[in-house]
């Protein structure tokens, strides 16, 4: 879902960055994605790094759980503007329109992960602290994406993917010129 978003992105916003820039951004699309499941001491990311297992409860109990902070609208903001505040204060001014594409990449990645989550069973806290999962659709749980069920690995990854060859396809030249 993260690299079809950014895919999508590229094509609205054309611009050459080159092909270093171009490979850094979607590395921090896909980075960004993976950053919501940071509050789940069992997420990808934990499983991957000696000892951060414990990093990863300590960060669940700073969080609040699985589907929190981190999913709600308060952890993108509070995310987002941590990371642009300290491109701005950290970085030499020559490095900050670099680190700003990082950047929105990374953001596109992060932001993709509760909307896609907004269409599984549990939903998402996009409101928390307030306790409203927002579910889409509304409607039953059987027209919702269950985790790891047929439907998803089916249905959604394949729609991903073939959106993914659509757009790269339809647009061809955008992506080219990502490379020039």
């Amino acid at each position: 879902m993260a690299l079809l978003s950014a895919f999508w992105v590229l094509t609205q916003y054309p611009v050459s960055v080159g092909p270093v820039m171009a490979v850094l951004a979607i590395v921090a699309v896909m980075v960004g994605a993976l950053t919501p499941d940071l509050d789940q001491p069992t997420a990808n990311v934990w499983r991957r790094v000696l000892g951060a297992r414990a990093l990863g409860n300590i960060f669940q109990s700073f969080s609040g759980g699985h589907r929190h902070f981190t999913h709600s609208v308060i952890g993108i903001l509070v995310v987002g503007y941590a990371l642009r505040w300290g491109i701005h204060h950290f970085l030499r001014p020559e490095l900050i329109d670099e680190a700003m594409i990082i950047w929105r990449a990374y953001m596109i990645g992060y932001i993709s992960h509760p909307i896609a989550d907004t269409l599984t069973d549990n939903g998402v806290p996009w409101l928390w602290p307030l306790h409203i999962q927002i579910k889409v659709p509304p409607g039953p749980e059987e027209l919702r994406v269950t985790t790891d069920s047929i439907v998803e690995r089916v249905v959604v990854r394949g729609g991903v993917i073939i959106s993914i060859v659509l757009i790269v396809r339809s647009h061809w030249d955008i992506f080219l010129n990502l490379f020039r």
